[in-house]
């Protein structure tokens, strides 16, 4: 009987060594956490999860968008708003917010994301991360790497600031685009009315 007792809390002890850290405070957890958020596709989990670096670029880029979205509608000629929304992604000046901006940026991801048993092992830690002042590089299943911050005792993911980077990017280049252009429409409206000027006075 204490044989099969040992036994038992041997097992019991095994299980538990076995259970997944989901604890923001390790970055085992982290890294455990963002990947449930994926399989869920919860948006605002998934951002929860993402470093103070990346919750500002996101603010810029959607402080960027909604003037850009201001000059199309308010500025741009009615026939030429058109052309200049398809510069955009779906849905993207539409976002009231930081929050719902960045949903719409990773949705196209997320409608074709695989949320299988592969995807979940594939984002699964695999040894141990290594830390280095307050950063920590996570080894996955899949044979990536996840880089984490530690930010007021909590490890967030880095992983969406390369990319909001380059769309910051995008948008100053579009922003010079729009001024142009804008530029250009004022120059045929002046000259528009410079012949209705011209017409009149000739009448």
């Amino acid at each position: 009987m204490r044989a099969l007792l040992l036994v038992g809390l041997t097992v019991v002890a095994a299980l538990l060594g076995c259970a997944e850290p989901r604890d923001p405070a390790t970055p085992e957890g982290a890294m455990h956490r963002l990947r449930d958020a994926v399989l869920a596709q919860d948006a605002p989990a998934i951002l929860a999860a993402a470093s103070a670096n990346t919750q500002r670029a996101l603010a810029q880029l959607h402080t960027k968008l909604k003037e850009q979205r201001a000059a199309i509608d308010e500025r741009y000629p009615a026939d030429a708003q058109a052309a200049a929304r398809a510069a955009f992604p779906p849905a993207v000046l539409e976002a009231k917010d930081s929050a719902a901006l960045f949903a719409a940026l990773i949705e196209p991801q997320m409608k074709v994301l695989d949320r299988g048993p592969g995807l979940k092992w594939g984002m699964t830690v695999l040894g141990r991360p290594t830390v280095t002042d307050g950063r920590a590089t996570v080894p996955t299943q899949s044979g990536e790497t996840l880089e984490f911050v530690l930010e007021e005792g909590r490890w967030q993911t880095t992983a969406f600031e390369r990319a909001l980077e380059l769309n910051l990017n995008r948008v100053k280049l579009n922003e010079q685009t729009l001024a142009e252009n804008l530029k250009v429409f004022e120059e045929l409206k002046r000259r528009e009315a410079d012949s209705q000027a011209k017409a009149a006075e000739d009448e």
